[in-house]
């Protein structure tokens, strides 16, 4: 399969589920391309079962041309993040910095060692091995809330400016942490040795790092665009930058997430104004169009992925995933519990604890950036049920919890979850 034809037959597929979604299915498009994309490729698995006609082969050939840590975590998430980071606003954010801050680092890792430790013991009961450091390991990949799924789904709920604000500053900032965690604890996992001096060196690179080349890349962008005169060269600078930037720090082995929300935040709140609404209005427009094309194009990819979650030999059905959405939900509401009761209690938060410990738990979506890190993991014995646990969670996050996150709170409930 050539380059051409795989980008071809991706956005065939993807144009066809987005008609059915429209035209019959008429649920939220990322929720929806993702459930006709499981059912899809569920369904020629069925297919193949009756009549070998090669489907399945041409689809996990499709899956596998387009490597998902590649795709996602050194492609299109850059200008996923970028976009995303350009609509917060610094006053909103400065409001919420406590509430941002304590979630992104101190909630995630919370949830990541009770996760891991709840789902060491929960395979456990049923026999399972599982090493506690590889259940850490699960726990650290999937810990961080994705930017994707949480920009792009719950931005649409229709939630209050504090609490979206809260919700995308989370989201685009918490990577950093997860990503050291993963680090850690798959270094481990594979039989190295992890120290608490290397951790924190790791961190630090990883997220100051990121932090100056997003400034760095933020100051071409804050001398070039305003003086552009034309669109065309607006368009092309604003995406050299985002990718250049972003390559630049995955090869000095940085944060390219972090310097992207960076420099997106310092475009979106310093820049943006100089530059000439002549100019800006058509950018803005195709930015939210390349925004909308990739999400349904990432959306459709993780959902096509079922074809390669195989069935484990000697473990019962079932039994991983669901210990894994339970344990999942649990680990994140008693690190956001603990996060926002502590900062309600030392008075830097007004909240309902219980109210908006329930909106960010069952809010905390999981999304393409928890499968691409399984994905990458270097083969294993044990890399099959993270691969098959961490399915399970992205599939339910965003199926389940995304489609029933509306219905859970009206608009007076969610006003007064988070009080000035």
């Amino acid at each position: 399969m050539g380059v051409f034809t795989a980008i071809a037959c991706l956005f065939g597929i993807v144009a066809i589920l987005s008609f059915v979604n429209e035209r019959w299915l008429r649920v939220q498009s990322d929720i929806g391309l993702l459930l006709l994309a499981v059912v899809l490729a569920g369904g020629l698995r069925l297919i193949e079962m009756v009549v070998p006609v090669g489907l399945v082969g041409a689809l996990h050939q499709l899956t596998q041309y387009f490597n998902l840590n590649d795709t996602l975590l050194k492609g299109v998430l850059c200008f996923l993040l970028f976009r995303g980071s350009t609509r917060v606003r610094w006053a909103a954010l400065r409001a919420q910095r406590w509430l941002v801050l304590s979630l992104a680092f101190a909630a995630t890792a919370i949830a990541c060692f009770v996760t891991g430790g709840l789902v060491f013991a929960g395979v456990s009961l049923f026999g399972i091995s599982m090493t506690l450091t590889q259940a850490l390991l699960f726990g650290a990949l999937i810990a961080a809330t994705d930017p994707v799924a949480a920009l792009s789904i719950l931005s649409k709920v229709g939630l209050p400016e504090n609490l979206e604000t809260v919700v995308d500053g989370e989201s685009l900032l918490n990577d950093g942490v997860a990503v050291v965690l993963f680090t850690i604890f798959a270094d481990m996992a594979l039989g190295g040795s992890a120290s608490a001096t290397g951790a924190g060196a790791v961190f630090l690179q990883e997220v100051l790092g990121g932090a100056v080349i997003g400034v760095l890349g933020w100051l071409v962008l804050h001398v070039t665009l305003p003086r552009a005169t034309t669109y065309c060269t607006s368009l092309l600078i604003s995406l050299a930058a985002v990718s250049c930037l972003y390559a630049g720090a995955q090869y000095i082995h940085v944060s390219g997430p972090i310097a992207t929300v960076v420099a997106g935040l310092l475009t979106g709140n310093v820049t943006g104004s100089r530059v000439a609404r002549e100019v800006l209005d058509p950018l803005a427009t195709f930015w939210q169009g390349l925004d909308e094309v990739l999400n349904a194009l990432l959306f459709v990819f993780v959902g096509l992925h079922v074809i390669l979650i195989n069935p484990l030999e000697s473990v019962p059905t079932g039994i991983p995933g669901s210990t894994a959405i339970v344990a999942v939900l649990v680990g994140r509401a008693i690190a956001v519990f603990a996060v926002v009761g502590g900062l309600d209690a030392v008075g830097r938060i007004r909240a309902d604890r219980w109210g908006l410990t329930k909106l960010l738990t069952w809010g905390g979506l999981r999304g393409g950036l928890s499968l691409a890190l399984a994905v990458s993991l270097p083969d294993s014995s044990w890399k099959p049920i993270l691969l098959n646990m961490t399915f399970a969670v992205v599939v339910f996050s965003i199926i389940v919890q995304g489609l029933t996150i509306r219905r859970m709170f009206s608009r007076e409930q969610l006003e007064g979850l988070l009080r000035s």
